[in-house]
């Protein structure tokens, strides 16, 4: 069963697809859930997995992530969106993710979702790509 994140401080992970990362920033639609994603947004809690093992575990059914990047709760509870627990089961090819968390978009109005892909989108990038790491530059989030 799903519960509320309230912890604001974790930061929680998500995957940019090599076609969405231009010039080392992600397409600020990464922030918002696309339409098959009915309303939630998928993403890694930092308190269970680490930015690489999110990142290879999303990998290894075949998908492509270019780099992994993260939010904390509470920049998503601020905007607002509340975020959830959602531990998967595995269903193959896709392995179980005991880390697995949604933003709920579905109370958001959709005339407003641009406006929040671009602020989360800024702070994404303020707390850098957290995967795979950049030489000489720091990161956040759990490694």
């Amino acid at each position: 069963m799903s519960e509320i994140l309230t912890d604001g401080d974790e930061m929680l992970f998500r995957q940019i697809h090599p076609s969405l990362l231009v010039d080392g920033e992600p397409a600020s639609n990464r922030f918002v859930p696309s339409e098959d994603d009915k309303g939630r947004l998928s993403l890694d809690r930092s308190s269970l997995t680490s930015a690489a093992e999110s990142h290879a575990l999303y990998t290894s059914s075949g998908r492509q992530s270019a780099a992994v990047f993260g939010l904390l709760v509470g920049e998503f509870n601020a905007v607002p969106i509340p975020c959830l627990s959602d531990p998967t089961e595995e269903e193959p090819p896709h392995p179980a993710n005991p880390a697995h968390a949604l933003a709920d978009y579905t109370g958001v109005d959709p005339k407003s979702l641009k406006n929040i892909a671009k602020r989360l989108k800024r702070l994404a990038i303020q707390h850098g790509q957290l995967h795979p790491p950049l030489v000489g530059r720091m990161n956040t989030g759990k490694q």
